[in-house]
């Protein structure tokens, strides 16, 4: 039979290159505009970058060539498609792949290859396509910068009261003694308080929470501010409710920022919110001096009084809620208690922008709520590698805070400095303060990614391998080091009366070593997940036990001892501590491996019960 009798073969269905891209347009249309699996189009929603829910993700758009999915979420179909490809990452540019594909329109043909999709964001992790955290950058930079400030008052306002206590003695005609009873108060409020609301924080929201311990604030130093002279006990309730609600909004802040950043960042944000915590006590008693000297005591609470005004204002405005078990990954609408007014008014438009995603995307689903546990704050303590870490961290702070109560009389005895200029004094060890923060943070960070180099992902994902305790923990040692010698030298340096720029320079060294409370608070928000105001609260109240304790000695300590001296035995106790850590270190993974084994054989027992 001749060739030209033959019948010719029927038309493959492989395309050709030409042939495929109108499909393969409207396969990408389906990526950009939320096609269903059969690639009918729909019109492209609008993106909501710049709203306060505004996904972070508009750097995709250089994948998509327009508005990315909904949610950040691509088609189920396209998710099956490519296999294992999409938890290593391992993908092409969809414009460099031009040979030939089978595809088509409605049914992938067999042996599809995987279907070509931008490389998986860093923020992603690999159960999921979806980021740890939908706010954009800028919108974290304010939840944190608005905390940040409101975690301030606490420190601050324990501080700024005692430049006053003179001037308090006369006013009220009560001794030295009975006015000092109102910084104890204080102290002890600040201690127990967190523990409550952080734990609330973690139940009923953050926002609603901040709010309410904000207005608590502003109302008790109004109250102090017009305190009548003839009603000591009414000084001592105010502190109370001054500490109760500035107290509560650092525990608030820390779980803000656990809520919006992944370990891998977390302590860059937290740094940042630290500069506020820890600067407190450096800058407090230079406001108290002066503003006591120029305005009078009530001008120290009409100043705290407007600050938080300043702070509560935007606050209301515009702070998101963040809580995971509410608003999951911040893409999910809170409850109309949990928003802000201005995202209240586009809530509508954020609701039908949710319902119309749902038909192109796997559902969202919210987040069971958490049931309110008031006391886990305290319980969190009964986990050893916490514990130990938190202890080590508060003795630094007992040493730190001991040393910032003697320093203004130390300086007067060798130096004979005015009540200003003492003030002043204090300066070098709040810009320490700030510088260490952001090291810390850096480093923390650092660290953590390099650990994540070496297994290939986070330690969620590779508890086994990723070794998040020396991660964590050995960022404490330069720290410490530093800390350490400088205030050993400080104390010498006001024993001997050496040259005031001496003592200054130093005492700028001390507060750069203060970076031991940050890493503390992320490793436990590493370990207690989903608890980050709980944890903050349980290091708070750690540290406050501390810091009163060494409050209440360090007085007696410097008039038996002697600055050199008593400077020493304190780095002597927390040179004790050291232990503590180390231990963390080599036997925090077996105990974390246990708890898991004895929380699966409890829920295998449970289950035997429910069947029998």
């Amino acid at each position: 039979m001749s060739t030209s009798s033959k019948t010719s073969p029927p038309p493959s269905p492989t395309h050709t290159h030409v042939e495929e891209e109108p499909d393969r347009v409207q396969l990408i249309h389906g990526l950009q505009g939320g096609s269903t699996v059969k690639g009918a189009a729909r019109p492209s929603k609008p993106s909501r970058e710049g709203s306060a829910y505004d996904d972070g993700r508009s750097a995709d758009r250089r994948y998509y060539g327009g508005t990315p999915p909904p949610l950040g979420r691509e088609p189920s179909h396209l998710r099956q498609d490519m296999g294992e490809s999409a938890q290593t990452g391992e993908f092409s540019n969809i414009q460099s792949r031009v040979e030939p594909t089978p595809i088509s329109p409605a049914v992938p043909a067999p042996g599809l290859q995987p279907t070509p999709f931008p490389p998986l964001r860093p923020t992603t992790t690999s159960a999921s396509s979806r980021p740890y955290s939908s706010f954009s950058k800028s919108t974290k930079i304010m939840i944190v910068a608005l905390g940040g400030l409101a975690g301030a008052f606490s420190p601050i306002s324990s501080n700024i009261f005692v430049p006053a206590i003179p001037t308090l003695s006369n006013a009220f005609h009560k001794s030295e003694s009975a006015i000092s009873q109102a910084v104890t108060i204080y102290l002890i409020f600040q201690a127990i308080t967190p523990s409550f609301f952080g734990s609330m924080s973690d139940s009923f929201g953050r926002r609603p929470v901040y709010i309410a311990t904000l207005i608590v604030y502003l109302g008790a130093n109004i109250g102090l501010a017009l305190c009548p002279a003839n009603a000591y006990w009414l000084l001592l309730v105010m502190r109370a409710l001054q500490a109760t609600g500035g107290s509560a909004v650092i525990s608030i802040g820390y779980g803000c920022v656990a809520d919006v950043s992944e370990p891998r960042e977390r302590g860059k944000y937290s740094a940042a919110f630290q500069v506020g915590a820890m600067s407190g006590p450096a800058f407090g008693p230079l406001l108290g001096g002066v503003l006591t000297q120029t305005l009078g005591w009530r001008s120290i609470f009409w100043f705290l009084a407007i600050a938080t005004g300043v702070v509560l204002i935007p606050l209301i405005l515009f702070l998101p809620e963040t809580l995971r078990s509410i608003v999951g990954d911040g893409s999910i609408p809170p409850p109309a208690l949990n928003t802000s007014p201005i995202v209240l008014m586009q809530r509508r438009k954020m609701a039908k922008e949710l319902q119309d995603a749902s038909h192109d995307s796997e559902e969202v689903q919210r987040p069971p709520p958490k049931p309110y546990q008031p006391f886990s704050a305290f319980m969190i303590l009964f986990t050893p590698e916490i514990l130990l870490v938190f202890l080590f961290a508060s003795l630094l702070y007992l040493e730190f805070y001991s040393i910032l109560t003697v320093y203004s009389t130390a300086l007067k005895e060798s130096y004979g400095l005015s009540e200003l200029k003492i003030g002043l004094c204090y300066l070098p060890s709040g810009i320490g303060i700030i510088i260490s923060a952001q090291l810390n943070g850096r480093q923390l960070d650092f660290w953590f990614r390099r650990e994540e180099r070496r297994v290939g992902g986070d330690y969620r994902k590779k508890p086994e391998t990723f070794d998040i305790e020396y991660t964590r923990i050995r960022c404490l040692a330069p720290f410490c080091v530093m800390f350490l010698s400088s205030v050993t030298a400080l104390g010498w340096c006001l024993q001997v009366k050496a040259p005031l720029a001496a003592t200054l320079v130093v005492n700028f060294f001390m507060g750069l070593g203060t970076g031991t409370i940050g890493t503390a608070t992320v490793y436990g928000q590493d370990i207690a997940v989903g608890k980050g105001g709980a944890v903050s609260a349980s290091l708070n109240l750690v540290r406050c036990i501390f810091g009163a304790i060494g409050v209440a000695a360090i007085q007696s300590m410097y008039k038996a001892l002697g600055a050199g001296w008593t400077f020493v035995l304190l780095s002597g106790i927390v040179i004790l501590g050291i232990p503590m850590p180390l231990l963390v270190i080599k036997k925090g993974k077996l105990w974390r491996e246990k708890r898991v084994e004895r929380r699966k054989r409890n829920a295998a027992e449970k289950g035997e019960r429910v069947r029998s």
